[in-house]
């Protein structure tokens, strides 16, 4: 495997300080973990004994177990005290004779803590006194060794037992099966045994007052628990679990592998969602209403760690380095659940989605190979090309070798590693067996080297030649070990109404493609589908692209369409938007790509063309228009418009969100008062308080600053915090209080939200101010991710982030000038037409175009 990106990138993965990992040595294996706990909600603490049972792979007279922060008081092996030495991070237990190959022994260690990870202990305070009594466990990726001492690998698969001891209004999860449950006075004790080994980071233990549904899917039991009066909120989430189960047992060839399937949702989770065998943990900010939904479904939270019953938990990576195998395949799985639950337009959305997740991360942070050694700490590893670029690298896979081979090789894949752990060599064995298709140069392309395609295509027809010319650049930088790529890259030509398709073959930095076409086309799609994992750039005539948006049979083709004409900015580019923008039958993401290419264009017609789609019923449309009619700054009738539909309400959150983050683009003069009210309203996951945080900050007047600041503080909705203290970082210099500011975030960046902790690092390179670098390098993070978020704000500052205010000064004077030139080139274009024979102005015959009845989901981040 490749090393990250190399020292020319300017922004390498691997921060100072990183080292280079690899698998930990296994002397001795896991075969059985025996967890007793007993926890002490009032001190926050937990006590118990955790024993294991351990056989020799060579001949070992000590065993070093990972156990953070735990007060071991005590080790017996076999019933026999023995000595041991604890650094804090490791307990060494001496044998009291040594193991050869194949012998086995029970180690038990007594131990106390007050854990800072691993087990979180959460309840009611002054600043939350509603949120409910909880204690949860999230051990990935190395955390299980900060509530139980176990050797922490992935690779040490073992079965497990949980018997915990809590109070006895509360009730517990765990993997497994649950095997007795006794109460004795105020204290009650559940027995939880999972017979089919799991990986250390999977096991869990959740406790807390839940109400619970039960299901089936099948032959398997399912169970779902969630805060007490939330069970339509609930059932709105996990309500197609069993069809989810149906399809994925069909694509892997495995029936669902374990006893059971429970979802528990609990408060202040630290991830979106987390797999633990048989018992997948999600945090309860997903739960939502009816009024949500129309925008908003969790599925692709659902689905994806349902997934990972199979990939990662039945099939787990050998080591985090290979952590893609168990994040790609679940990101992956969400795109393959909508094909199966939804539709193919949802699922080509859902992909478009994440290939943007990652992109936009080579863009702002780095560029690294999917399978990098060299971090500080396997969290770093978790990111938006462990998940997107990985799920992505498996649909190239699939493209490669088509649907059916591609579904023959993952079912070889589980069948061959089932109860094992995985490394990447693992799938492309998998796939060259399955197949017969030698798939190494797509591993060393997107898995092995950091980057990805970066494509110029550009298109002209040669009538002389009857014959369409494509000429494909590879722009790419190859200096930082991104290689060029060798991919296919399908043309589709209309012609007289028919298609055919064209595959290129691209090999090398540049190829120039003759197509035999003997009359022009009315459209040449470029990758209709949207399928190469990089950056496309096609460069063909404008009514190419119009054509395109109104006749293609794919709807990602026609949203790509749209982007395009909202560059172009014509008027004819214009009518086009505004007629698919109208068209019911298109899919909504087509539709909303128009709202958002209008308000880019911003012209008087595209004005016009929005403030007429105010009233679109399709919710997730709705709220497209009404954030591209944020575009138009210091306009009156669009300040008038959003006021009126923010005072008045919307039926959907989100809608009402972006009318209050538009009237603060819009620079309303009597913005503040509303935004003010409107951050007050309760909301989905705060979303119209958010937005008017948003608001706020676009308006740029000082006097909102006291208001974004005064939502920063604990106690808050933790939403609105986040949002809030973006807009204190855009508001500071302005207002001429970055002082303040930074003695906020300072304060902030020890807040026991980590979620605050994360949006002052992110906020750091908005608010520019050096002074802040004290406290992001004096602050002690537990969090891994705070940590490596903490320190790439450090190196923004050092490098002289760009202050906000001068950002935003540019980014006005480069608007106007758009403008200005969008309005030269409409009156060119109103002359031209105004000369042409009134013939040439009659609008083509448009084919009907497919309706679709999906319901938008999110996108699911943990």
């Amino acid at each position: 495997p490749a090393a990250a990106a190399g020292s020319s990138d300017p922004h390498p993965f691997s921060l100072p300080g990183a080292t280079e990992h690899y698998a930990a040595p296994r002397p001795v294996r896991a075969e059985h973990v025996r967890i007793e706990l007993d926890l002490d909600f009032t001190q926050r603490t937990l006590a118990g004994t955790c024993t294991t049972r351990v056989s020799a792979v060579r001949t070992v007279s000590t065993v070093t177990f990972d156990a953070v922060d735990l007060d071991v008081t005590g080790v017996h092996v076999d019933g026999r005290s023995v000595p041991f030495s604890n650094s804090g991070a490791h307990v060494r237990v001496e044998l009291p004779r040594a193991l050869d190959a194949g012998q086995a022994c029970d180690i038990a260690l007594t131990y106390r803590a007050r854990p800072r990870r691993g087990l979180y202990f959460w309840g009611p305070d002054a600043g939350y006194p509603d949120r409910p009594l909880q204690a949860w466990t999230q051990g990935q990726d190395i955390d299980a060794r900060c509530w139980f001492p176990c050797l922490d690998t992935p690779a040490q698969k073992a079965t497990s037992e949980v018997i915990a001891t809590f109070p006895a209004n509360m009730t517990s999860l765990s993997n497994g099966v649950l095997v007795s449950d006794v109460t004795t006075g105020d204290r009650r004790t559940q027995h939880h045994r999972m017979a089919q080994p799991h990986a250390p980071y999977l096991v869990t233990l959740v406790v807390g007052e839940f109400d619970e549904a039960t299901d089936t899917a099948g032959t398997t039991p399912l169970r779902y628990l969630f805060p007490k009066g939330r069970r339509e909120d609930a059932l709105r989430c996990v309500a197609r679990t069993p069809q989810m189960i149906a399809a994925y047992e069909s694509l892997t060839g495995e029936p669902y592998p374990w006893s059971g399937y429970a979802q528990v949702f609990v408060t202040e989770f630290i991830l979106g969602g987390m797999e633990h065998t048989t018992a997948t943990t999600l945090v309860d900010t997903v739960l939502h209403d009816a009024r949500a939904h129309l925008d908003y479904n969790a599925e692709p939270l659902i689905s994806h760690e349902l997934a990972h019953q199979w990939f990662g938990d039945l099939l787990t990576c050998r080591d985090w380095p290979h952590g893609w195998l168990n994040e790609g395949f679940a990101t992956y799985f969400e795109v393959l659940w909508k094909e199966r639950g939804d539709n193919q337009d949802e699922a080509d959305h859902h992909r478009a989605l994440d290939l943007e997740a990652y992109l936009s991360e080579t863009r702002e942070r780095y560029a690294r190979p999917i399978v990098a050694r060299k971090f500080q700490a396997p969290m770093d590893l978790f990111d938006r090309h462990l998940y997107e670029k990985g799920g992505l690298v498996l649909h190239e896979l699939r493209r490669r070798v088509g649907d059916d081979l591609f579904v023959r090789a993952l079912r070889h894949y589980v069948a061959s590693h089932r109860h094992g752990v995985v490394e990447t060599v693992d799938l492309a064995r998998a796939f060259e067996e399955a197949t017969g298709h030698n798939l190494d140069p797509v591993f060393d392309q997107y898995v092995f080297s950091p980057g990805h395609p970066e494509l110029k295509v550009e298109v002209r027809y040669e009538a002389d030649d009857a014959r369409l010319r494509i000429a494909v650049r590879q722009t790419q930088r190859t200096d930082s070990g991104t290689p060029v790529f060798r991919l296919p890259l399908e043309v589709v030509l209309t012609v007289n109404g028919e298609d055919t398709r064209h595959r290129l073959d691209i090999t090398d930095a540049e190829h120039r493609f003759h197509l035999p076409c003997p009359t022009a086309p009315s459209q040449v799609r470029v990758d209709p589908r949207r399928d190469v994992l990089g950056t496309l750039d096609v460069d063909k005539a404008v009514g190419l692209w119009r054509e395109e948006l109104e006749q293609a049979p794919e709807a990602r083709a026609r949203t790509e369409a749209a982007h395009a004409l909202g560059k172009d900015g014509g008027l004819r580019s214009v009518e086009a938007l505004g007629r698919a923008l109208k068209d019911d039958g298109l899919f909504w993401a087509t539709r909303a790509a128009c709202a958002k290419a209008l308000g880019r264009i911003r012209t008087p017609e595209a004005r016009a063309l929005l403030l007429e789609a105010v009233i679109t019923k399709h919710p997730r449309v709705r709220r497209s228009v009404v954030a591209a009619l944020g575009e138009f700054r210091h306009d009156v009738e669009v300040a008038g418009r959003l006021r009126a539909l923010l005072e008045a309400g919307d039926a959907s959150y989100f809608v009402e969100a972006e009318a209050a983050r538009g009237l603060g683009r819009v620079r309303a003069p009597d913005a503040l008062p509303l935004l003010e009210a409107a951050a007050a309203k309760p909301s989905f996951q705060d979303v119209i308080g958010a937005g008017a945080m948003d608001g706020l900050a676009e308006t740029q007047d000082p006097v909102a600053f006291p208001a974004a600041v005064a939502r920063t503080a604990y106690g808050q909705p933790a939403f609105l915090r986040r949002a809030a203290v973006s807009a204190v970082a855009k508001l500071a210099e302005v207002a001429n209080r970055k002082r303040e500011a930074v003695d906020l975030f300072a304060q902030l960046l020890r807040d026991p939200q980590f979620r605050v902790q994360l949006a002052v690092c992110d906020a750091a390179s908005t608010l520019g101010d050096r002074r802040l670098l004290a406290a992001l390098e004096g602050t002690t993070f537990s969090d891994p991710r705070t940590r490596r978020y903490a320190r790439e704000a450090v190196r923004a500052l050092r490098e002289g982030a760009p202050q906000a205010r001068e950002v935003a000064a540019l980014r006005e004077e480069l608007d106007t000038l758009k403008q200005e030139t969008r309005t030269l080139r409409e009156k060119l274009e109103t002359l031209t037409l105004n000369a042409q024979p009134a013939a040439s102005a009659r609008k083509p015959k448009r084919k009907p175009a497919a309706r679709s009845g999906r319901k938008p989901p999110p996108k699911r981040r943990r």
